[in-house]
C-alpha cells in the first residue's frame, strides 16, 4: 500500500517539473561566448558601418553588362561588407538582383492600378513617387498570411560551391557541410508574417528646401516574423526573423536576414528597389544602427551575438550555415467610402483611424479595412525566389496574396473571442451544477461513467493551463485572460469534485470485477496444476512386507459451537460485502449474502483484498498526462503541416467522442439515461462552438486554416452518438446489441405465471398452496381471482350480473344479447389469466397484478390463438402496460414500478431484505 510520504514526493516532482519548464530562461548568451568572438564581431559591425555611411547608389552594381539591372553597364562592383564583396571563385548568385528590383516595381505597380506609372519599371528616377496618394495604412504592425509559390533563380547554387571559410574568415563552421538550413524546395506552401513596427523610435523624415518631401522621403524602423511552410515537401515550417526599413508612403517595406556569413542588414539600402529608397533607407540605417553598436561598446560584453540575426548563431559544434533571404512587401490600398482629393488630408484621416485603433476613446471609424500585400522573397546564396499566390498571375480562387488584419484589430479580436470562450464555459459549468442536483444519489451517480466526467475534466483542465500560460505574457488581454482563466478553474473544481463522487461510489463496482478476475485467474492456476498432477506414474515395484491389522481410532470431538454475534445493521442500510463475506464464514451473519459473494463452502481467496484505490492517484495520472500532452503539443508546432493537422484533428476526435464511454456503460449497466436531455445536448453544443470558430472562420486569432470537412466530420460524430444514446432511452439500453456479447440483464418487469404447485418462480406473496386448487391471501388484504377483460367486464358480482342479464335477455328476447355474447367470447379468451393482489412493501397500498394458468402461453388456448394469429394480452399493448405497473426483483419481492423506481435512486438494495439489486 502506498504510503503518503510517496504521494507527497510524486507532488513534488511534478511541481519540480513545471518549474524547469515554464521558467524563464535566465542564462546570458555572453558568459558562453569567448570574448575575441565578440570583439571580432565588434569590429566587423563597425567596419560595415562606415561602409554604408560613406557608399552611394549604384555603387554596389554585381551584374554583369548586358544582364540583370541595365541601369548600369559599367563593370561590376561589390562592397566591402561580409556576404556583399567580391570573391575569389562562385559568390551569391547576385546575376538575379536586377531581377528582384523589377520584380519589386511590378508587384507596387499591380497594388496600385489606378496609379500612372512615370516611366518603365526599370526607371529608378521617380517610380516610387508614382504611387503616391491612394489610401496605405502608415502603421503595418499586423499579422499577414497567405500562400506562395517557388520560383527557381537565373543561377544555381549549391552549399558545396562556397567557400565559407573565405566569406566568413573569423567564424568556425562545422566540417563536412551538406544541404544549408532554411532551404526550400517545394514548389508551394504556405506563410505568416507578423510585422512589428515600433513608430516611438527608429525614423527619419527628409526636408528639401523648407517642405517636407512628397516621395520616399519617410522611413521606420520595422522588424517581422516569417513562419514558412513547404507543403510539397511535407517538411517542417521554419521562422525567420528580419529586420528593415519601412516607407509608409508608398506602403513599401523591405526586409533581409543577418548572419555571420552574410550582413544583410548593413547592405540592405544598396537591395532597394530605387534610389529615393536607398538615401532614406541609408540615413535611417546609419543612425538606428549605429545606437546600438555604440550601446554595445559601452557594454562589459560587448556583441556575444548578431542582435539582427535570426537566431543564436554561436553553437558549440561552430555555427549552422542556412540559406539568407530578401524580402519585399507591399501593402495594397485601402477602399474607403470617401474620397480624399489631398493626400496630406488623407493621410491625416488614416493617423487618426491608427490612433482610434490603438489608443480608443469611442470615435466612430466604421468598418476596419483588411491588412493586404503582397510579397516576393529572393535568397541570394540558395538561388529561388517565393512570389506570394494572387493576381495578376493566379486567379483570386488560387490566392489572393496576403491577407491579415492589424494589430489592433488582432488584439480586439482576441478580446471578443475570449470573452466568449469563458462564456461558453460558464454555460458548462450551470448544467453541469444543475445535472448535479439530479446525480445525486448513489443510484443516480452509478449510472455516470467516469471516463465521460473525465474527459471533460481533462478538456477544462488543459484550458486552465493554457489561459494561465497565456495571461503571463499577455498585457491588453490580460483581464479577458483572467477571465478565462477563472472560469476554466470553477469548471475544474467542480468537476473534479463530481468525479471523486463518483469513484467513490464506483468503488464496489471495481472490486468486484477485481474479485471476478482474481476467481478466473485462480481457477486457471487450478486446472493447470490439476492437469499436471494427473500425468502417469511409474508404477511401484510390488514388497511382500507385512501389512499391520487395521485399527479403529476414535472419531475426534467436534468443534465447540461459536456463539453467534449480533449485527448492527447501520440506519442507513449500507453492509459492505466484505463485512457480509466475513461474518458469514464466521457464522455470526443473519442477513442474506448478495449474489456476486463467495458461498459458504466455496474456498477463501487466499489473498486479502487490496484497499481501495484513492482518487488522489487518479488526479495525479490526470496531471502527468497532461503535462504529456502539453509537450508533444509544443514539439507538435515544428511537425510538417500534413502530420500537425492529422494530430490535431485526431485529438479533436477523440475529446469529441465523450459520450462514447458513457454509451458503453449504458449497455454494460442496462442504464436507460443516465443525464438529462438538456444537459446532454447543452453540453455538445457548447463544446462544439470552439471548433466551429477555428474551423470555420478564416480570421481566427490562431490564424488556423479552417477546415470544413473536418467540423463536419466532428458534428456528424457527435449526432451520432446523441442518437444511440436517445435510441438506448426509448427502446433499451441493449437494442441492437447481440445477447452474447453483454451479461444477461434483469427483468424487472417478467410475465408472472404459475408454472408449478411450489411457484418458485413467482414472487413472494403470489405463489400457490396445497394442490393448486385454492389460494390463501398472503397479504394484508384478501387475495382475489377474476376474469381480466378489455372491455371491462370484470368477474365476481359483475359477471353474475351480466350472466343474469343475458339470460333474461335471451328469454325475453330483449336487444342485450348479442352485447353479453361477446362478453362471454372476451371471457372464455381471458380466462387463462387471474389478477391476484399483493401489498407493495413500500407504500403499504394494495398492489394487483396478472398471473397466467400453468401451462398457458398468455394468449387463451392454443386453438383459439392460432385461428386468430394474435399473441394474447403479453403481446399487445395492454399487456406491455399491464406489466410496467409492478416491478419483480432478483429475491422475488414485488412493488408498484414507481415505488421501487423512487427507492433505487436512493439505494441499489431490496427494501424488504438489503440483497443488492441490478441497476435499472
Amino acid at each position: 500500500m502506498p504510503t503518503q510520504n510517496s504521494d507527497f514526493r510524486a507532488v513534488l516532482i511534478v511541481l519540480l517539473l513545471l518549474w524547469i519548464f515554464l521558467s524563464p530562461d535566465s542564462s546570458d548568451p555572453a558568459s558562453l561566448t569567448p570574448p575575441e568572438i565578440a570583439q571580432a564581431r565588434q569590429a566587423r559591425f563597425q567596419g560595415a558601418l562606415d561602409v554604408l555611411n560613406t557608399t552611394r547608389w549604384g555603387d554596389f552594381a554585381p551584374s554583369a553588362p548586358g544582364k540583370g539591372d541595365n541601369s548600369h553597364k559599367e563593370d561590376p562592383r561589390f562592397a566591402n561588407i561580409t556576404g556583399f564583396s567580391q570573391l575569389d571563385g562562385k559568390g551569391y548568385a547576385w546575376e538575379d538582383l536586377g531581377r528582384f528590383r523589377n520584380r519589386c516595381r511590378e508587384w507596387s505597380r499591380n497594388a496600385f492600378p489606378s496609379s500612372t506609372i512615370l516611366g518603365r519599371l526599370d526607371d529608378d528616377s521617380g517610380w516610387e513617387r508614382s504611387i503616391n496618394g491612394p489610401a496605405i495604412w502608415q502603421n503595418a504592425t499586423g499579422t499577414l498570411h497567405g500562400t506562395w509559390v517557388r520560383r527557381p533563380g537565373t543561377v544555381s547554387r549549391q552549399a558545396a560551391g562556397y567557400n565559407l571559410s573565405a566569406i566568413a574568415p573569423g567564424a568556425t563552421w562545422p566540417s563536412g557541410l551538406g544541404e544549408w538550413g532554411r532551404n526550400i524546395t517545394g514548389d508551394h506552401g504556405t506563410i505568416e508574417l507578423r510585422i512589428d513596427e515600433d513608430e516611438g523610435g527608429g525614423v527619419y523624415q527628409e526636408k528639401t528646401e523648407g517642405r517636407i518631401s512628397r516621395g520616399a522621403g519617410l522611413a521606420r524602423k520595422i522588424q517581422a516574423v516569417a513562419t514558412i511552410q513547404d507543403e510539397a515537401t511535407k517538411a517542417s515550417s521554419l521562422s525567420l526573423h528580419l529586420h528593415g526599413v519601412h516607407w509608409p508612403r508608398q506602403g513599401a517595406i523591405l526586409l533581409t536576414t543577418s548572419s555571420e556569413k552574410f550582413d544583410g542588414i548593413f547592405g540592405l539600402p544598396h537591395l532597394a528597389p530605387g534610389p529615393g529608397f536607398f538615401h532614406t533607407g541609408q540615413h535611417l540605417l546609419n543612425e538606428t544602427l549605429g545606437k546600438i553598436i555604440q550601446a554595445r561598446e559601452k557594454s562589459e560584453y560587448g556583441f556575444p551575438s548578431n542582435p539582427w540575426g535570426s537566431r543564436m548563431d554561436l553553437e558549440d559544434d561552430g555555427i549552422a550555415a542556412q540559406c539568407e533571404y530578401v524580402m519585399y512587401v507591399q501593402l495594397h490600398p485601402m477602399y474607403l467610402s470617401r474620397w480624399y482629393k489631398d493626400p496630406e488630408e488623407l493621410e491625416s484621416f488614416i493617423e487618426e483611424v491608427e490612433r482610434e485603433l490603438r489608443f480608443p476613446t469611442g470615435a466612430p471609424v466604421g468598418r476596419i479595412p483588411d491588412l493586404r500585400a503582397s510579397m516576393v522573397t529572393w535568397s541570394p546564396d540558395c538561388s529561388f525566389f517565393l512570389e506570394s499566390k494572387g493576381p495578376p498571375h493566379f486567379p483570386v480562387v488560387d490566392g489572393d496574396h496576403l491577407i491579415g488584419m492589424k494589430e489592433d484589430m488582432f488584439t480586439y479580436t482576441a478580446k471578443e473571442w475570449l470573452i466568449a470562450f469563458a462564456a461558453v464555459i460558464l454555460g458548462q459549468i450551470w448544467l453541469f451544477k444543475a445535472q448535479m442536483k439530479q446525480s445525486s444519489t448513489p443510484s443516480t451517480t452509478g449510472r455516470v461513467s467516469f471516463w465521460t466526467v473525465g474527459t471533460m475534466l481533462f478538456a477544462d483542465g488543459m484550458i486552465f493551463v493554457t489561459a494561465c500560460a497565456w495571461s503571463l505574457n499577455a498585457t491588453i488581454t490580460l483581464l479577458p485572460c483572467l477571465l478565462v482563466t477563472f472560469a476554466a478553474f470553477i469548471s475544474m473544481f467542480i468537476e473534479g469534485a463530481f468525479l471523486s463522487e463518483v469513484w467513490k461510489i464506483q468503488e464496489p463496482e471495481r472490486r468486484m470485477r477485481e474479485r471476478g478476475r482474481e476467481q478466473a485467474a485462480a481457477a486457471n492456476r487450478n486446472a493447470s496444476s490439476s492437469g499436471t498432477g494427473t500425468a502417469p506414474t511409474a508404477p511401484q515395484p510390488a514388497t511382500t512386507q507385512p501389512q499391520a491389522p487395521a485399527t479403529t481410532q476414535p472419531a475426534a470431538p467436534p468443534p465447540p459451537v461459536q456463539p453467534r454475534q449480533p449485527i448492527i445493521v447501520p440506519s442507513d442500510g449500507d453492509i459492505d460485502e466484505a463485512e457480509q463475506l466475513a461474518d458469514l464464514l464466521s457464522g455470526a451473519s443473519a442477513l442474506p449474502l448478495p449474489a456476486t459473494a463467495t458461498r459458504p463452502g466455496q474456498p477463501a481467496q487466499p489473498n486479502e483484498p487490496r484497499p481501495p484505490t484513492p482518487f488522489s492517484t487518479v488526479a495525479k495520472r490526470f496531471v502527468l498526462a497532461g503535462l504529456f500532452l502539453l509537450f508533444l503539443s509544443a514539439v507538435a508546432t515544428s511537425w510538417p503541416s500534413h502530420i500537425r493537422s492529422f494530430y490535431v484533428n485526431t485529438l479533436s476526435f477523440l475529446y469529441l467522442s465523450l459520450w462514447l464511454p458513457q454509451i458503453i456503460r449504458n449497455t454494460q449497466r442496462n442504464s436507460r439515461q443516465a443525464y438529462s436531455w438538456r444537459f446532454t445536448i447543452g453540453q455538445s453544443c457548447l463544446r462544439l462552438l470552439p471548433f466551429a470558430y477555428f474551423f470555420l472562420r478564416e480570421d481566427n486569432v490562431l490564424l488556423a486554416d479552417p477546415d470544413p470537412y473536418a467540423f463536419l466530420v466532428f458534428v456528424g460524430w457527435m449526432w451520432i452518438q446523441l442518437w444511440i444514446m436517445f435510441a438506448q432511452s426509448i427502446l433499451g439500453p441493449r437494442f441492437g446489441v447481440p445477447r452474447g456479447w453483454v451479461r444477461e440483464a434483469w427483468d424487472y418487469h417478467p410475465v408472472l405465471r404459475d408454472d408449478d404447485l411450489e411457484g418458485v418462480t413467482l414472487p413472494i406473496g403470489l405463489a400457490r398452496t396445497g394442490t393448486g386448487l385454492s389460494t390463501a391471501p398472503v397479504s394484508p388484504a384478501e387475495e382475489r381471482n377474476r376474469s381480466w377483460s378489455l372491455a371491462g367486464g370484470g368477474g365476481g358480482p359483475t359477471s353474475s350480473s351480466a350472466e343474469a342479464g343475458e339470460g333474461s335477455s335471451t328469454n325475453g328476447g330483449g336487444g342485450g344479447g348479442p352485447r353479453n355474447r361477446e362478453r362471454e367470447k372476451e371471457r372464455e379468451k381471458q380466462k387463462g389469466v387471474a389478477m391476484r393482489s399483493v401489498d407493495c412493501a413500500i407504500c403499504r397500498e394494495l398492489l394487483e397484478v396478472p398471473v397466467f394458468k400453468a401451462g398457458g402461453n398468455g394468449s387463451g388456448s392454443p386453438s383459439s390463438s392460432a385461428g386468430r394469429g394474435g399473441g394474447g394480452p403479453t403481446s399487445g399493448i395492454t399487456g406491455v402496460f399491464a406489466r410496467k405497473a409492478y416491478m419483480v426483483t432478483p429475491c422475488r419481492h414485488i412493488f408498484h414500478t414507481d415505488c421501487l423506481e423512487g427507492w433505487m435512486k436512493y439505494r441499489l438494495q431490496c427494501p424488504i431484505c438489503r440483497e443488492e439489486l441490478p441497476p435499472l
